[in-house]
């Protein structure tokens, strides 16, 4: 076994999100398109002899069995038989609860990780099953690039890859709870088809297209409810971004821009009103699958 691996834990955007109607088991049918983005964490992995133990510098974050990467390294142990413990570092740039998937990169990324430094293996499958059942959007992160995710998000399917080189990532400050965005659009009694039509879309080019035809269902209810997102989008645009779309449930908004420069400017406006803004860009399967563990 080896003694520590460092890994990469990208966050995510949805340039679609698409909520369908409320399915038998509580959960609800999506459509959505999955984008990895640049801005990550960091986690260090050290294998033990001991137990499980967690440790992240974002008090925002648990540093408890609640974790989802701890959750990952439970479950990864008791699906392989790996007999070794780990100490999992996590260095948090991603805002917590925020729409960008942070916690669920971090599992992913510690099911990557530990497989390696535990040298163990499992089928793809086994690993996909786990992935699903720490959340939905765990399974992208373990392809990640330009995907469509459907059912409650976990089941992925690799699309055409996107580019944008330049996009503003920020975040108003408020904490948004998925169960209630989920439960305000749940009152609205619908069947609608979905927004994004992947077949015709890639048939169409239209998959190059999508920074700029970036849409959330959640967006409005979730904006009436915390009008920072709606001003933050404002901004945005003010600032020159082409489009701008609130990510997964919220709050962070991701503004689309034509180039470094305006980007650069953007985020230092933002930043110097007192928000958390960062630049950054969308990564492809291979960029991702090759930047994930650091030399």
């Amino acid at each position: 076994m080896r003694d520590s691996i460092r890994i990469r834990s990208f966050a995510k955007i949805n340039w679609t999100l698409d909520v369908l109607f409320k399915r038998e088991d509580g959960y609800h049918e999506i459509r959505t398109i999955y984008q990895t983005i640049s801005l990550h964490d960091r986690i260090r992995l050290t294998g033990t002899t001991g137990q499980i133990e967690i440790l992240t510098d974002n008090p925002a974050a648990p540093s408890d069995e609640t974790n989802l990467a701890y959750k990952a390294a439970l479950l990864l142990r008791e699906a392989t038989g790996a007999r070794f413990g780990a100490w999992i570092e996590i260095e948090k740039r991603i805002p917590v609860a925020a729409g960008l998937g942070g916690g669920s990169s971090n599992a992913a990324s510690a099911l990557l990780g530990l497989c390696k430094l535990w040298q163990v293996e499992i089928d793809q499958s086994d690993l996909l099953m786990i992935a699903a059942s720490l959340g939905s959007d765990v399974p992208f992160f373990l392809t990640g690039g330009t995907a469509l995710g459907v059912g409650r998000g976990e089941e992925v399917y690799p699309l055409e890859e996107t580019s944008a080189e330049n996009l503003v990532i920020a975040n108003p400050g408020v904490s948004v709870s998925t169960a209630a965005a989920y439960e305000k659009l749940s009152r609205l009694t619908r069947q609608k088809a979905a927004r994004i039509i992947p077949l015709s879309l890639i048939a169409a080019k239209g998959i190059l297209e999508l920074p700029l035809a970036a849409a959330n269902d959640f967006e409005p209810f979730v904006s009436a409810a915390h009008p920072e997102i709606a001003q933050l989008r404002r901004r945005l645009l003010e600032l020159g971004a082409s489009r701008a779309v609130m990510s997964g449930s919220g709050a962070t908004v991701v503004g689309v821009f034509d180039n470094r420069k305006s980007c650069e400017r953007a985020q230092a406006a933002l930043v110097a009103s007192g928000l958390w803004a960062e630049c950054a860009s969308a990564i492809n399967r291979k960029q991702y699958r090759n930047a994930l563990f650091e030399s």
